[in-house]
């Protein structure tokens, strides 16, 4: 669907070029008006589909031990609200270049795997080599993932705007987008446990993590609807796609001051490593641009 999209964008796009000017109703704002400047609020729709799976060994501090501890942690993109920004320059008639900027801030939700732990132990430290006499077992039912990516993109555009009437016109446009992506949620486990007073002990946390950001290079192509509104003044809608190619980020937890324990120690055993992730997304926006 993505493809049939950019494809029929692309092909419109080379039509308006190719239109001769005859086709074109009156056009009296839209040939003497050489700028453009227009504001925006959006509403986009994140693409990022991606999981994580978090392995690791929790520690046990009463004795000798082996441990694993798994899980999966999902990360789809899910919609936001978002500002946009734009300033365009017509060198020809109907065919110039526009400056993009759009800020978006889409959520993050995700259905988790159960959390499954596996602890064999003693209760000394010269116990040898395992198994061990004790086994703590257990899988527990995970909350889903919630957070947010962080969207920042500029994009330089080549634009051609076909005028239909003296009111109203429509512009086709795309081109490189620098983009600069971060993400921010919670759903990564880690517990520990011990031995105290002739009780086994532990304590399960639920840590938040973050990754980027990134920056590289993508592309946007999008058709806008104009609608003088008043003298120089228009109402402007617009849908657009931003592509970008996925990117393998490192994943971190945040440093929230949950348990008195030393932070490099938690993150040393936690052991995390990379997340693929896609910064791609739709949007549209409503707002009013000032022609002049």
């Amino acid at each position: 669907m993505k493809k049939v999209i950019i494809f029929c964008l692309f092909i419109s796009f080379l039509a308006l070029i190719l239109a001769p000017v005859r086709l074109f109703s009156d056009q009296s704002y839209w040939s003497t008006m050489k700028f453009e400047l227009s504001t925006a609020v959006s509403y986009e729709k994140a693409l990022l589909d991606s999981s994580y799976f978090h392995q690791y060994s929790p520690p046990f501090l009463s004795g000798d031990y082996v441990s694993d501890a798994q899980q999966t942690i999902n990360l789809n993109g899910q919609s936001g609200w978002g500002i946009s920004a734009a300033f365009a320059y017509l060198f020809l008639k109907n065919f110039g270049l526009e400056l993009q900027f759009e800020y978006g801030k889409p959520k993050i939700t995700g259905v988790n795997s159960p959390y499954n732990v596996y602890l064999n132990y003693a209760l000394s430290y010269d116990a040898g080599p395992p198994p061990y006499p004790f086994v703590f077992e257990r899988s527990f039912g995970w909350p889903d993932t919630t957070g947010h990516l962080t969207e920042l993109c500029l994009s330089l555009d080549l634009m051609g705007r076909l005028p239909l009437s003296k009111a109203i016109a429509f512009a086709l446009s795309g081109g490189l987008t620098y983009f600069n992506v971060k993400g921010q949620g919670a759903g990564l486990a880690y517990a520990k446990y011990w031995w105290e007073d002739g009780w086994f002990n532990g304590e399960t946390y639920q840590y938040k993590f973050e990754f980027g950001p990134m920056n590289r290079l993508g592309f946007n192509l999008g058709l806008e609807f104009n609608l003088v509104l008043y003298s120089t003044f228009c109402v402007v809608a617009d849908l657009r796609y931003y592509g970008c190619p996925k990117t393998t980020l490192g994943l971190e937890i945040i440093d929230e001051g949950l348990i008195p324990d030393d932070f490099n120690q938690i993150k040393a055993t936690m052991n995390l490593h990379n997340i693929t992730v896609n910064p791609s997304y739709y949007r549209i926006n409503l707002g009013l641009k000032y022609l002049f």
